[in-house]
């Protein structure tokens, strides 16, 4: 690059200076010369952009304003290079100017840059200042140094055997704000500071030279450029200040960005609004989201709107939010801005919408903020505080963890029940497998540890006694913690308490508690209340008593009984008084008696229902009364029987319906049809949807991608992802523009969800 190009850019910033021209236009100047010096010239000047503007806003001495221009032209780049293990520098022609003696060379952060030919260096583990005519500013005794900027280096170091504390100090290693604070952010012409008290860190303001502009006294403070800063309070709120400390506005901000186009979005209640540098609010909020473009255009977008609309298509009211749960009694969930909260039936608020998740246990809910987790009721009243790293629904019981103890168990009015925390607790039937110092016991809903934690492993419980390994052993233990049975080397399992299954390799014992065998099998075996089943190779099963007698295959199943048909290979079961039998590889019907009064003939048959049988002639289904008469001419793939004179069929792969005569009440050209609760049709053609009424009369054509019946008589309808209402004749009632829809049987409306766009928005 020219100097003559640099002297030109440099002019133009003098002009601007000089003529006192708008802090925009001197901006404007720097960025040309900042264009025309070059991104990787301009590396190594310590001046920054931010810094420029606040000396222009700030209207500082014009000398001080060249100096800096004049540095910035003629600068000097440098590279780090390494020999031997260590680091050296190098200047833009490869002449050593540094030797490679350092264990590093920079900043302790790891950026490297010279400014005004002074850089950080590193030995012996610490860190100082050192000149590049290979003079040391200061010795290596800082902990860390990193370069903050212009003429600043935020340092920290040991002050004491037990102590360290951060400053800052010039390139000449004078100090400039003393030790005396635990970390420092420069910002500009300004230093956030903070010390860590009683386990608080606590956030003030200063200048460069230690002028308190703000207190110690603060949960944060954050820059966000423009000179100003957001300074946060420890009840979370938060105020816009300027640079010399001064309020700009009160503390009623949830969080504020970075400025960006002379706008910071400010968030109050899980919603965005927008404010300017003087604390002006130019958009309320009540915006979902804000967005400005780099043209400083502003886009605002609302919350979803719910409404509860009647089948006259009035809205009674409505709410905005994210999202909007139905819970039982009334209670709305809303999640708003990815917090949540509880609102009534009438939508007012019960739990502020402040929380990062809730979760229903009975009648309260586990509530959680950032990591912890408690439980509240639906009014907010705390039952548990939110101090816990996990917080699990086990029963009537929690299950709650703490990083720094363990496990334990707590009843819902947060009474801790166990007398001491273990390494986990997982739920067991009505009880509770605790582990504790690598041995596992079991405890019960009281908390009270019925089996004490000595065992490898519990394995298998009953309401009285548990199987547990023990040293390597199994054994039975009572909850009296009395040995059942002994520990030995092969697995058991308590069945009820008077029997246990002892399992061996190959074969498995059916034991009583004296030690008597009643019954060994080498089969998978499972166990009811009163009974278990033996599972049989190819499929076949044995049920047994607990004393080893072979029960029927369903025990509980009604015995039916027929005289006996010479030749009959199966029985179906009983229709109006007729019975389908299958000889010599075709179907008939016999009467209750058994006398065979149609003659097995047909290739298939179903059951009597109205006074028809389906039969399968050739490959096809017709229909045959009792007098063994065709009644429905054998014309079809697939028949379901009639129901109140009419029957589903399917004809060359398309479905319909027909009556007794075999007559068409639905045309053969839908995919699906099922009967609905009311007794009406659902028809599915291609994905879509329509009805007919239990005559075969079709109501609402199919167009639909869903159709709900709500319970009124009426249908949510959607189509290409929108929803309204529609009558049983499919007459619009709620138009369909909205997302989502559900009714709401209690109140007897319609809940529908109208999601809200991202528009354009004017801020004059």
């Amino acid at each position: 690059m020219s100097k003559r190009f640099a002297r030109a850019a440099m002019n133009m910033v003098m002009d601007a200076m000089t003529k006192q021209l708008p802090g925009r236009k001197i901006q404007n100047a720097y960025a040309h010369l900042k264009g025309s010096l070059g991104i990787p010239f301009f590396s190594n000047v310590f001046l920054k952009e931010n810094t420029f503007a606040y000396l222009c806003a700030m209207k500082w001495p014009l000398v001080f304003v060249l100096t800096v221009v004049a540095t910035a032209c003629w600068a000097e780049a440098f590279q780090l290079f390494e020999q031997n293990g260590k680091k050296g520098i190098k200047n833009n022609q490869g002449q050593v100017v540094i030797p490679a003696s350092f264990e590093a060379l920079g900043w302790s952060d790891g950026s490297f840059s010279v400014i005004a030919n002074v850089t950080g260096y590193r030995l012996g583990g610490r860190w100082g200042i050192i000149h590049l005519q290979k003079q040391f500013v200061t010795p290596a005794h800082f902990e860390t140094l990193v370069h903050g900027g212009g003429d600043n280096v935020v340092a920290r170091k040991n002050i004491s055997r037990v102590a360290t504390k951060t400053g800052v100090i010039n390139l000449q290693g004078k100090v400039k704000i003393p030790f005396d604070y635990d970390g420092i952010q420069i910002s500009g012409m300004r230093a956030i500071v903070f010390n860590l008290a009683n386990g608080k860190f606590w956030f003030g303001l200063t200048d460069l030279q230690n002028k308190v502009l703000l207190p110690l006294s603060y949960k944060n403070i954050l820059s966000l450029g423009t000179l100003r800063f957001a300074v946060q309070q420890h009840d979370g709120k938060m105020a816009l200040y300027s640079e010399d400390g001064r309020a700009v506005t009160d503390f009623t901000i949830d969080s504020i960005s970075s400025f960006y186009k002379g706008f910071a979005i400010v968030h109050q209640h899980t919603l965005q609004g927008l404010m300017n540098r003087e604390g002006t609010i130019k958009l309320q909020p009540i915006y979902q989201s804000i967005k400005i473009d780099t043209e400083g255009q502003v886009f605002a977008q609302l919350p979803n709107e719910w409404r509860w609309i009647n089948s006259r298509n009035e809205v009674q009211q409505h709410f905005f939010a994210d999202e909007l749960v139905p819970l039982e009694d009334g209670l709305q969930l809303v999640v708003r801005g990815n917090k949540m909260g509880l609102v009534d039936a009438h939508l007012q608020t019960l739990v502020p919408i402040a929380y990062d998740g809730l979760a229903r246990v009975g009648k309260l809910f586990i509530a959680r903020k950032g990591n912890k987790l408690g439980l509240i009721n639906r009014h907010n009243e705390i039952t548990i505080a939110l101090q816990y790293d996990s917080l699990e629904s086990a029963g009537k019981n929690l299950l709650a963890f703490h990083a720094s103890a363990g496990w334990q168990l707590i009843g819902m009015d947060g009474q801790v029940k166990t007398n001491k925390a273990y390494q986990s607790l997982v739920p067991l039937q009505d009880y509770y497998v605790a582990r504790y110092r690598g041995y596992e016991g079991l405890v019960n809903a009281d908390g009270k540890e019925i089996l004490h934690c000595v065992f490898d492993s519990v394995l298998q419980i009953n309401a009285t006694m548990a199987a547990v390994k023990f040293r390597g052993q199994y054994g039975i233990m009572d909850f009296e913690q009395n040995w059942k049975v002994a520990p030995q080397a092969f697995p058991l399992q308590p069945i009820n308490d008077s029997r246990y299954l002892h399992r061996q390799p190959n074969q498995s014992f059916l034991k009583s508690f004296d030690g008597q065998i009643i019954y060994f099998t080498p089969y998978p075996a499972k166990f009811e209340r009163d009974y278990w089943t033996e599972y049989l190779p190819g499929g076949r099963e044995r049920r047994l008593s607990y004393d080893g007698t072979e029960l029927p295959v369903s025990p509980t199943a009604p015995a039916t009984f027929m005289q006996p048909v010479d030749g009959v290979t199966r029985v179906l079961r009983e229709s109006e008084g007729m019975r389908g039998v299958q000889k010599d590889g075709k179907f008939g019907f016999v009467d209750k008696k058994g006398k065979l009064r149609i003659a097995n003939r047909y290739d298939s048959i179903q059951n009597f229902s109205e006074g028809l049988a389906p039969i399968k002639l050739i490959g096809k289904w017709g229909f045959i009364n009792m007098r063994d008469q065709i009644a429905v001419q054998p014309n079809y793939q697939w028949v379901s029987g009639f129901k109140q004179g009419i029957c589903l069929a399917q004809q060359n792969g398309k479905y319909g319906a027909i009556d007794a005569s075999g007559q068409p009440i639905l045309s053969f050209r839908y995919d699906a049809i099922q009967m609905l609760p009311n007794g009406n049709w659902e028809l599915v053609a291609g994905n879509k949807k329509g009805r007919a009424t239990a005559r075969g009369q079709i109501q609402i054509e199919v167009r639909f991608d869903q159709l709900q019946e709500t319970g009124d008589g009426n249908l949510i309808a959607g189509q290409s992802g929108v929803f309204g209402v529609i009558s049983p004749d499919g007459r619009n009632l709620v138009p369909m523009v909205y997302q989502k829809m559900s009714y709401d049987k209690s109140a007897s409306l319609y809940i529908a969800q109208l999601k809200s766009d991202i528009k354009p928005v004017s801020i004059n």
